[in-house]
C-alpha cells in the first residue's frame, strides 16, 4: 500500500527540525514524487530535485544515504525546498559547526556523442565554486569517481566552476554565518548511462553497479569533509551510512529467511537407506551400485520460486543490502533447482551452478594431500564412542552456550534416518548408527556445534536474519571453518585429511561423468581408500544425482586459512553464516551500527593451544604444512 505524501508546509519543516534536535529518525513522503530520509544527525545532506523534462530516474542515487532529500517535481515547491534544506543546515550547524550539501544531477549535452560498442563512457562534472576546488572533499571525491568503472570503462571527470547549480536552477545557498558559511555545496552532474537513449529503458545491473560505486565516493566524500571541517570524527567513511533497517529491507530479508527456512536441501538430498545399501553392497561384492532412497520432498519448489521472485528487493534503497539480497536470491533459486532436479540427469549441472566446479588449485591440494599422507590404514577403534554419547556430548557443549545466551532453543537428536552427525535450523541431529574415535569426538562437537550452531545463533539476534539462515555462498566458509575448528582442539587426524581430499577427487570425477562405481575404484584403487571409506564418500557425492558440494570442505578450509593469515579477524567469521567474501560487508555493517556483537564464543578460542596453532597457521598458511602437523 502506497504512502501518503505529508503536505509539504511550514509544519512538515518544523516537524522535521524538532525530530534532528531530538537526534530522532525522520522520514517522509513528500507530495510529487518526493522523499526525506535522514537516520540521525549527520553534517551533510544529498539532494536531487527532478526537473519536468527528466526522463532518467536519477532518485536511486541519493536515496542509498543515511541523509538524502529527493524534492518533489516542477517548480510549486521550490521555496519550500530551499527553506527545509536551509532549516536542516541551520540546526546541524549547531551542532557539528560545519554543514555539507551534495547535490546529484543529471548531465545534459552527450546525446550525440560517438558510442564505443553500444557503451557510454561514465562522466561526470564537479560543480564547485571556484575558491573550494582545493578543498580535501572536493579532491576525495574527484579521486574517488574517477576510480568508478562500469564494463571496463574508467569514468571521466571534468570541473565546473561557473555553472554551480543544476540546469535551469539556483543553487540552494542556505543563510548561515553570514559572509563566512560554515555551509559547503557541491555538484555532481551525471551522465545517465544506466537508460537506452532512444527507448529510455534503464540497464539494471549497470545502475545498480553505478549506484553502489557513487555511493561509496559520496560517503567518502563526505567523510573527508566532516573530520576536517566539523566537530565530528567519525572512525571510518562507512560509519556515516545507514543505520536503520526501513520496512522494504525488512521485508526482503524475513521473506528470503522464510524461503530458506522452508526447506533443509542436505535432509531432502541425502538418502534414509545408506547403511542397508552398504550391507547389500558388501554381500555382494561392489558387484553393482546401490539403489538410494530419498525422503518424500515436503516442499512446493515452483510455488516457492514464484514467491521467491515476488520478494521486492528492488525496492530496498541501500546498495549494501539490495546486493546481499539478490546474491541470495539467485541462491535460493539455484537450490531449489535441485530439489526439482533430485534423481535425475538434471541434479549435477545445477549443482554445479550452485556450489562451482573444481579448480586446479583445490584439485592440486588434494592429490599433494593424498600422496603425502599415503595408503588409508584400517585403524578402527576397539571401543569407538557410540550416538547416545555423542548426543550427550553434544548436550554439554550446548549447556555451556545456554549460559552465554539463556533463549537459545537449540536441541539435540537422534535419528534413525541419519548416519552421521549434522545441524538443521540449529539443532543438532545425530544419526543412531554413528560410531566416533575417541579422539575425533571433541572435534566433531566443536565442527558441528562450535561452528555451525553457534553461527546460526549469533546469526538469529542480528536485525539481518539473513545471517542465521546464511547469506549466499556461506556453505565453503561454515565448512572450512568447521574443519579449521577440529585442528584448533587437536582434532584433526591424517585419516579425516585424506577424507576431505578424497571428497575433493571424487566431486572432480563425477563433474567428467564418472558412474558409482567409477568413483568408487578411484578412491579404492587408485588413492588407496578402505572400503567402507570409499562407500561413503562416493555415497556423498553421488547422492541426488551428483552433488558436488563435498569439494566446498578442502576449498573452503584453504579460503579461511589465507583469511587469516592476511590479518583477517576470527570473530568477524563467528557474527553468523557468511562467506569469505562477504567478511568487508560484515565490516561495514558494523561500523554502520546495523549489527549487535554476537553472544556465542566458540570456547576453543580460549585455549593456550588454540592460540598457538592459530599462530602456526598465520606464519604458514599451507595445507601440506597443515598435513605435517597432523601426522
Amino acid at each position: 500500500m502506497a504512502t501518503t505524501p505529508t503536505p509539504f508546509d511550514d509544519a512538515l519543516i518544523r516537524s522535521v527540525r524538532k525530530r534532528l534536535a531530538a537526534n530522532q529518525r525522520v522520514r517522509r513522503t513528500l507530495p510529487g514524487g518526493g522523499r526525506l530520509n535522514i537516520d540521525r544527525q549527520l553534517p551533510f545532506l544529498v539532494v536531487h530535485r527532478p526537473r519536468r523534462d527528466q526522463t532518467a530516474d536519477l532518485a536511486r542515487f541519493v536515496r542509498g544515504e543515511a541523509s538524502y532529500l529527493v524534492a518533489p517535481r516542477g517548480t510549486s515547491y521550490r521555496s519550500q525546498v530551499s527553506d527545509l534544506v536551509s532549516g536542516i543546515a541551520e540546526d546541524m550547524v549547531e551542532v557539528f559547526g560545519a554543514f555539507g550539501i551534495i547535490e546529484v544531477w543529471a548531465e545534459d549535452g552527450d546525446l550525440v556523442e560517438e558510442v564505443d560498442n553500444g557503451v557510454l563512457q561514465p562522466r561526470f562534472t564537479i560543480a564547485v565554486p571556484k575558491a573550494d576546488a582545493g578543498a580535501p572533499a572536493v579532491r576525495t571525491l574527484e579521486e574517488n569517481l574517477r576510480n568508478i568503472t562500469i564494463l571496463g570503462k574508467k569514468a571521466d571527470v571534468a570541473f565546473d566552476f561557473v555553472h554551480t547549480a543544476p540546469p535551469g536552477l539556483r543553487r540552494i545557498t542556505p543563510k548561515v554565518g553570514g559572509a563566512e558559511s560554515p555551509v559547503r555545496w557541491l555538484g555532481i552532474g551525471m551522465r545517465t548511462i544506466h537508460v537506452d537513449r532512444e527507448s529510455g529503458t534503464e540497464y539494471p545491473a549497470v545502475a545498480r553497479n553505478l549506484h553502489r560505486q557513487m555511493s561509496r565516493s559520496m560517503q567518502r566524500t563526505a567523510f573527508e569533509f566532516a573530520r576536517r571541517q566539523t566537530t565530528q570524527r567519525p572512525r571510518h567513511y562507512q560509519a556515516l551510512g545507514r543505520r536503520a533497517f526501513v520496512k522494504a529491507a525488512r521485508t526482503a530479508d524475513h521473506q528470503l529467511s522464510d524461503i530458506a527456512s522452508a526447506f533443509d536441501l542436505l535432509l531432502l538430498v541425502t538418502p534414509v537407506n545408506t547403511e542397508a545399501e552398504y550391507r547389500r553392497f558388501t554381500k555382494n561384492k561392489g558387484g553393482r551400485a546401490p539403489r538410494f532412497e530419498y525422503r518424500p520432498l515436503n516442499v512446493d519448489a515452483t510455488l516457492l520460486k514464484r514467491k521467491l521472485y515476488a520478494t521486492p528487493v528492488e525496492r530496498v534503497e541501500d546498495p549494501t543490502l539490495e546486493t546481499l539480497f539478490r546474491e541470495k536470491q539467485r541462491e535460493l533459486s539455484l537450490k531449489l533447482d535441485l530439489l526439482s532436479d533430485r534423481g535425475t540427469a538434471r541434479f549435477l549441472h545445477s549443482g554445479i551452478a550452485l556450489y562451482g566446479t573444481v579448480d586446479q588449485s583445490t584439485r592440486t591440494s588434494a592429490t599433494d594431500l593424498l600422496a603425502k599422507l599415503g595408503h588409508e590404514k584400517d585403524t578402527r577403534p576397539k571401543k569407538p564412542v557410540p550416538a547416545k554419547e555423542v548426543a550427550r556430548r553434544a548436550e554439554m557443549e550446548l549447556e555451556h552456550y545456554r549460559a552465554m545466551m539463556p533463549d537459545m532453543k537449540a536441541t539435540v537428536t537422534i535419528r534413525d534416518d541419519l548416519t552421521s552427525l549434522m545441524v538443521s535450523d540449529g539443532h543438532v541431529l545425530v544419526g543412531s548408527s554413528v560410531r566416533v574415535p575417541s579422539d575425533r569426538v571433541n572435534a566433531l562437537i566443536q565442527h558441528e556445534v562450535g561452528t555451525h550452531v553457534v553461527t546460526f545463533w549469533n546469526g538469529s539476534v542480528q536485525p539481518l536474519r539473513l545471517l542465521s539462515t546464511g547469506l549466499a555462498g556461506h556453505d565453503e566458509l561454515q565448512e572450512g571453518f568447521a574443519v579449521l575448528a577440529e585442528h584448533l582442539v587437536g582434532g584433526l587426524t591424517p585419516g579425516r585429511l585424506r577424507t576431505l581430499a578424497g571428497r575433493v577427487i571424487a566431486s572432480d570425477s563425477i563433474i567428467d561423468g564418472a558412474a558409482f562405481m567409477d568413483t568408487y575404484r578411484i578412491l579404492k584403487d587408485d588413492h588407496h581408500f578402505l572400503p567402507r571409506t570409499a562407500f561413503q564418500i562416493t555415497t556423498r557425492v553421488h547422492r541426488g544425482g551428483g552433488l558436488v558440494k563435498d569439494a566446498v570442505y578442502l576449498r573452503g578450509l584453504k579460503k579461511v586459512v589465507d583469511y587469516l593469515a592476511d590479518g583477517g579477524r576470527l570473530d568477524t567469521l563467528l557474527v553468523g553464516k557468511i562467506s569469505v567474501e562477504h567478511t568487508a560487508v560484515i565490516e561495514e555493517l558494523q561500523r554502520r551500527g546495523l549489527l549487535k556483537p554476537p553472544p556465542l564464543r566458540p570456547a576453543y578460542l580460549d585455549d593456550p593451544d588454540t592460540f598457538y596453532r592459530l599462530e602456526d597457521l598465520r606464519r604458514s598458511p599451507d595445507l601440506l604444512g597443515l598435513a605435517e602437523q597432523v601426522v
